[in-house]
This record gives structure tokens, C-alpha cells and sequence, in this order.
């Protein structure tokens, strides 16, 4: 196949119009591979930053023929996930699951760029400087009423050097009436292909991340003061229990005192984690949940190309590989006429969690080696 081809990987989508395919291999020279990648192919390998892969010499399979590198092969070679679809001219490479873990171990927030509703990209490492408060939402989420709590955080601690940074695991025409009635001065980005949700192994909406100045996390995914008392709530009419209502607002302005105490005075609020303390409570992606999110990134790409049956597969295959997300279900499960995702399907979910958390409580007591005065 000789036709131009298209390869997705991170947050770029590039054409190709040197590439072959042929089955489940991609050939690409030099330049197309780093041009789509960004890896470099040098004498050793195949590098980038301080990593380099040796191409094995292997006599199953010949990964290079000339100047081109089947680098699909390569990328399997290396346990790396790579999907395509059906006529082989969509391909979608993600990182592996070993990088992706490390990333998050360092500490060091992994970098993303972002639009937002107008199209201007940001990067985290923009915020530089600033205390961050990444968090996320969907318009199929109710916490998509959670715009308004967020810009009263924003204006009431930007002066001391901090920002919101709102981001829709959402396409940007379901976020945007949301944005705009809310209006925030507070960016507010759109990542229709969950990329944040890869690079932070996240599972649900709202979940945050708190970044220091210095673009450290100092609390690693949480939820973003939500609980399970919806659990409780009727289900046709979406009432909840006056008790229930009182509990999660009780927890609901516990954790935003929290992230103003952080506000106002950094690394010396009892809420910052050391190192220790964070890297406990991190989780990191395993080569399924890997593999689940290039799925689900060849899903949203067939969708815009309009392949709905031929996504609603990859969609399924992304759900099996990774459960526990939420995230990819619920932004590919039928919607109400509101727009959320909270039909039968969904409540039967939730019911077969049985004792199992949908949002995990947070923990906000300080560690014990942070409890002496």
C-alpha cells in the first residue's frame, strides 16, 4: 500500500506520504520517523532524550531494508502498543507502559500541549512559575457544574501564585456551552484523545493533580473532592438525600480548603506530600492499560473520519483492555438528552462495583512522618 498514510502518536497527528505499509508493518525512513515520533534513528537505535533501543538483529524478521525501519515491528519489538485500522492508512503508536510509569515516578508532571476552545495551544510547562491545580472534566459528567467552584478557587488564590488548569476529556463542541456560560479566567483546554488521562494513568472525571511552582507533583491523582453519595440519589428523578447532600458538600469544601491552604503557603501546607508520601499513592499503567489508551486514541480518530461501527470496535477493545477507566466508557457510552452518560448501562456498572469505590476517598490527614510540629 503505497497511498499516504497517517500515523498518531502523543498529541500529533502526521501524514505520511513516504510511508508503506503492508499487513502489520509501517516503513518509514529517518525523516518521516522523526517527523511523526520524534524518535531519532541513529547507529545504536532508536533514540530519544537519554533512551536509546538497539534494533535486534533478529532472524525472524527483518526490520530494516535500506533506509527504512519497519517501525511498527520495532515498536512491537520493544512491547510498545501499535493498533491500525481496517485499509492500514490510520496508525496509532503509544508509549509504553515502562516509560510512562517512570515518568510518573520521577514526580516530574509529564508535559502535554493542549487547545484551547479557540484553538491556542498551551503547554503545562507554560505555568512555570505557578502553583497548578490540574483538573479534569466532561461535559457527560455532572461535574461539569464545577466550572463556577473552580474559578471562585482561581480568583481567590491567583494573586499568590497559583492557576486552575481545567481540562475536558471531551470533543470541544459538547465542552464548550459549559465553558461559556461559566466563563472562567482560569485556561480551560480541550484533549478529545484523553492524552492528559494516558500521561497520568487517570480513570475518572474530576480528578486532579497538584503541580508546584517548579513542576513538581506534590499530590498525584485524586478525586477532585467528589464521593460515591450519587450512589444514593433517585434515579429518575436525580433527587439525593438531604444527608447525603450535606456529606458530600461537607467533603466537597474540605478538599477546596485544602487547595487554598496550598495556595497560601506551598511546600510549608500540611497537605503537600513528600516524595515518599506521593510516590505511595500513585498508580501507574501496566501494558494492557497501554495498549487500551491507542485504542481508544484509533477510535476518536475513525469517529472524526466518520467510521462509527469501525470505532465503536476500538472503543470495545479499549473498555476490555482497561475496566477500570471510566473516563474512555462513559465519553463513548450513550448519552442523555442532557448529554450525560448515566443510563442503564452505567447504573448497572456502578451496581457491579458492589463495595468498591467509584471515587476513591481522599486522604487528607498528613502522612506520619509530616504529623510532628
Amino acid at each position: 500500500m503505497t497511498s499516504e498514510l497517517r500515523l498518531i502518536h502523543e498529541w500529533q497527528d502526521t501524514r505520511l506520504a513516504r510511508a508503506t505499509a503492508a499487513g502489520d508493518a509501517l516503513w518509514l525512513d529517518k525523516g518521516e520517523l522523526e517527523r511523526a515520533t520524534g524518535w531519532l534513528w541513529k547507529a545504536e537505535g532508536l533514540c530519544r532524550d537519554d533512551t536509546c533501543m538497539p534494533i535486534p538483529r533478529s532472524t525472524h524478521r527483518k526490520l530494516v531494508d535500506g533506509d527504512r525501519l519497519d517501525v511498527a515491528g520495532m515498536w512491537r519489538h520493544a512491547g510498545w502498543p501499535v493498533v491500525h485500522g481496517r485499509s492500514g492508512n490510520l496508525w496509532v503508536f503509544g508509549e509504553g507502559a515502562s516509560r510512562r510509569a517512570a515518568a510518573l515516578t520521577s514526580l516530574d508532571a509529564p508535559d502535554f500541549v493542549l487547545p484551547d476552545l479557540d484553538g491556542r495551544l498551551h503547554r503545562l510547562s507554560d505555568y512555570r512559575g505557578r502553583k497548578v491545580f490540574l483538573v479534569t472534566w466532561a461535559s457527560w459528567c455532572g461535574c461539569r457544574q464545577d466550572l463556577p467552584v473552580w474559578q471562585a478557587l482561581h480568583e481567590s488564590s491567583k494573586a499568590r501564585g497559583f492557576t486552575v488548569l481545567a481540562i475536558a476529556l471531551d470533543q470541544s463542541d459538547a465542552a464548550r456551552p459549559f465553558v461559556e456560560v461559566a466563563s472562567p479566567s482560569y485556561p480551560c483546554l480541550i484533549d478529545r484523545d484523553h492524552l492528559t488521562a494516558e500521561l497520568y494513568n487517570l480513570v475518572n472525571v474530576p480528578q486532579a493533580v497538584w503541580v508546584d511552582e517548579t513542576g513538581h507533583i506534590v499530590r498525584p491523582p485524586e478525586s477532585a473532592g467528589m464521593t460515591d453519595t450519587f450512589r444514593g440519589m433517585d434515579r429518575k428523578t436525580f433527587a439525593m438525600p438531604e444527608a447525603a447532600r450535606e456529606a458530600r458538600d461537607r467533603v466537597k469544601a474540605a478538599y477546596f480548603d485544602a487547595v487554598r491552604d496550598w495556595a497560601a503557603r506551598g511546600a510549608a501546607s500540611p497537605y503537600v506530600l513528600d516524595e515518599e508520601a506521593a510516590t505511595a499513592r500513585l498508580t501507574v499503567p501496566d501494558p494492557a492499560i497501554a495498549e487500551a489508551h491507542a485504542h481508544f486514541r484509533l477510535g476518536q480518530a475513525l469517529l472524526r473520519d466518520r467510521h462509527s461501527d469501525e470505532a465503536a470496535s476500538e472503543f470495545a477493545q479499549a473498555t476490555r483492555l482497561h475496566p477500570a477507566s471510566w473516563a474512555m466508557w462513559r465519553q463513548t457510552a450513550e448519552k442523555s438528552a442532557s448529554g450525560l452518560a448515566v443510563g442503564e448501562a452505567f447504573w448497572q456498572r456502578v451496581d457491579a462495583l458492589g463495595d468498591r469505590y467509584y471515587y476513591a476517598p481522599v486522604d487528607l490527614a498528613r502522612p506520619s512522618k509530616q504529623s510532628a510540629p
